[in-house]
């Protein structure tokens, strides 16, 4: 019976538009070290390893086998198979108030491992280009391969080469989050590149260059570098720096900034900050510099109950008064089982503190399937 209603949900959301699925960062120091001790992938995100997968039924209140299709079919140890699906229905206040109901993710991955080479392939649906409607309405979002240095560890040194996201700052799930949205890594961002990438308990580093995309329409139509480095200073707290340098026929965007995570052990909360800055050139003569922030603390109240309550900050010129986002977010995930998850997506949003304009706001509930 699970594994027929895996088949309904994967055919019924079949048609959804892709909305990228990432790793979730208040996990990490509260359950793990590195995102790699859950994931498949260095950057976290996406399919789940074994660990990944107890964890997913050991967080949830109803349990249930955590592998595909509930365990109803094993694939073969070579290869890993999954899948997200998301919908999302709400309240958007802009400021006018309407309620809309929004596709948000259907995809499926596929993961083959042979010694130390990896192949990552992940496939879906996706808005399409007008004008292109039936070439871009299938597409892949992420296709790379892996070298890994040791494969049957947890640390070393990978490297990859495809189409994927950059590696750069928090790696938030939530891509309204300021930091994604303006921090260089904003959704369908993902580009072909290669990585140079070092996974320890210890420290982290990723480098990565990459070039536009001239496949699709891009949605950052840049080529550049990013670099992304943390250490953890204690078992519960680690420091990251980061820096993005990107170019385009439009102009040269310079990023630097900084992260920070604290695990607090005796209240069960999670603190994450982040803090961007950006300097575009758009020709010889106009210069923007750009102040972009988010804070995000976490906690459990139940095993199964995880609450974010965030701020941020966006102050896209800060030579113009009024000019910036202020955000207050309340994110609620309720982990049903090990597959299903439901959460309640909630921001208000004032521009210059209210002197900037009129203010806006949502309210959403989302249902998230892993297969």
């Amino acid at each position: 019976m699970r594994w027929l209603v895996a088949v309904v949900v994967w055919v019924g959301l079949g048609v959804a538009l892709p909305r990228a699925a990432h790793a979730y960062p208040q996990f990490q120091l509260s359950h793990d070290q590195t995102c790699v001790g859950c994931h498949v992938s260095p950057a976290g995100g996406g399919l789940l390893t074994e660990n990944g997968r107890n964890m997913a039924e050991s967080i949830s209140q109803l349990g249930h086998a955590p592998e595909l299709f509930y365990g109803a079919w094993t694939p073969p140890s070579w290869l890993t198979l999954g899948g997200d699906f998301r919908v999302l229905g709400g309240l958007f206040a802009t400021p006018v108030v309407a309620a809309a109901a929004v596709p948000m993710q259907g995809e499926l991955y596929a993961h083959a491992t042979s010694g130390n080479f990896q192949v990552h392939l992940t496939g879906g649906v996706r808005p399409a280009q007008t004008g292109n409607t039936l070439a871009t309405r299938a597409w892949s979002r992420e296709h790379y391969v892996t070298w890994q240095q040791h494969p049957d560890e947890l640390s070393g040194l990978y490297v990859r080469v495809g189409r994927f996201m950059p590696v750069f700052g928090l790696r938030l799930a939530e891509h309204p989050t300021y930091t994604r949205r303006y921090g260089g890594t904003p959704l369908f961002a993902e580009t072909y590149g290669a990585a140079v990438e070092y996974v320890s308990p210890e420290f982290e580093i990723h480098g990565t260059g990459f070039i536009r995309d001239r496949l699709i329409d891009p949605v950052v139509d840049d080529s550049g570098g990013a670099l992304y480095a943390e250490a953890r200073v204690t078992e519960s707290a680690a420091v990251g720096v980061e820096a993005m340098a990107t170019a385009s026929v439009d102009d040269q965007k310079y990023r630097g900034g900084v992260t920070g995570k604290l695990f607090v052990a005796r209240i069960a909360t999670m603190l994450q900050g982040e803090l961007i800055v950006t300097q575009q050139n758009i020709d010889d003569s106009v210069t923007v510099r750009s102040l972009t922030g988010s804070l995000l603390a976490s906690r459990f109240l139940t095993p199964w109950l995880l609450v974010d309550l965030g701020l941020g900050l966006h102050d896209g010129n800060v030579a113009v008064l009024h000019d910036d986002r202020d955000g207050v977010d309340l994110n609620v995930h309720y982990f049903v089982d090990s597959h299903l998850e439901l959460v309640f997506n909630g921001r208000y949003e004032a521009l210059g503190l209210g002197q900037g304009g009129p203010s806006g706001w949502f309210a959403a509930v989302q249902a998230h399937y892993r297969l």
